[in-house]
């Protein structure tokens, strides 16, 4: 990991593409999504051609920013004279779009920009900052270090990103630099209500009562102050939602006082099962993720764990109990 110092040298290699092409992680959330296509619009302000591609589709809570309807699933078969990793803590985050065809990338530079302790480096420059609060603000650093207008709409993109990843400002990933970059998008015009609207409010009907049924399936474990949730494929199925519409689901359980972890399993539509790790400061929860073959964050992380779902359960409380297991205590 670098401290994010390779950033001149990212805006070198973009300031002389003509094409590029912007890639982020699967399963985007908030971050992914808002630090690629920020990015891509910055850079298309300055006459660049810009593809911006991601294996999974876009959030439908992130439809509404400008840009979006543009993303592409796959990459045209023209070459590119820069490929961007962003957001993607590991190469094989990118999913599809780079493992059916990594050939494809040898020979042409790669900048890895991200935010994730656990990143490796696998760029030609890497661009890798834990410090910041976000993907999202590596892209406005490196647009601004472009000279790269950006307008009202790139800085609503960008500031998505941020409030996404720390949670409106209110998770550990909240550091000075993010407070002083949103100011700065907000007064280049970024909707800010609007961005809070859609990441924290906004919900259909039939995603209100999938929440309800999976909170009815929410455990307490006490004594690891761990509160556990399943969300079965059948339940959104059955009330015709897609998982990225269940987004806030882990920040709600944050909030319950009796527990400092929460760990939500996901059923996917191929069957993979999938845990968002949420915490409390003093518990890493990256750490138990790596340990599962994931990665993320300290407060915020995920795996896809082998299933069944009893199985994947007890897989996570042991895993769990290997790195906190001495620091039980009684509930209270």
């Amino acid at each position: 990991m670098t401290d994010g110092g390779d950033l001149a040298e990212a805006a070198c290699l973009l300031r002389d593409a003509k094409r590029i092409a912007v890639l982020s992680h699967v399963d985007p959330d908030a971050d992914a999504v808002g630090s690629s296509i920020g990015l891509a619009l910055g850079l298309r302000a300055q006459g660049k051609d810009v593809v911006v591609a991601l294996a999974d589709r876009v959030p439908a809570y992130a439809r509404f920013l400008p840009g979006a309807a543009g993303v592409v699933d796959h990459l045209p078969e023209v070459p590119f004279d820069v490929y961007v990793f962003a957001d993607a803590a590991d190469i094989d985050r990118v999913g599809t779009l780079y493992t059916e065809n990594p050939d494809r990338f040898a020979g042409t530079p790669l900048v890895d920009l991200d935010h994730h302790r656990t990143n490796p480096g696998y760029g030609t420059v890497n661009v890798v900052d834990g410090a910041a609060s976000s993907t999202s603000e590596l892209s406005y650093r490196l647009l601004r270090l472009l000279d790269a207008p950006i307008d009202a709409e790139t800085a609503t993109t960008l500031l998505f990103g941020i409030m996404g990843d720390t949670g409106a400002f209110q998770n550990g990933a909240t550091t000075p630099g993010s407070l002083e970059v949103a100011a700065d998008l907000v007064r280049r015009g970024a909707d800010s209500q609007r961005v809070a609207f859609q990441l924290f409010d906004r919900k259909r009907f039939g995603v209100a009562r999938a929440w309800g049924e999976v909170l009815e399936t929410i455990e307490l474990f006490p004594e690891r102050r761990i509160v556990y949730a399943w969300m079965a494929q059948h339940v959104l199925q059955d009330n015709g939602v897609k998982m990225d519409e269940m987004e806030g689901i882990t920040a709600y359980l944050r909030g319950i006082e009796e527990a400092d972890v929460v760990m939500l399993l996901k059923e996917a539509e191929n069957g993979e099962l999938r845990v968002s790790l949420r915490s409390r400061p003093g518990i890493d929860v990256s750490s138990i993720a790596v340990a599962l073959g994931g990665g993320g964050h300290k407060q915020a992380a995920g795996a896809t764990l082998p299933g069944p779902p009893d199985h994947a359960k007890r897989l996570l409380l042991e895993t769990y109990d290997r790195f906190y297991g001495d620091q039980r205590h009684p509930a209270h």
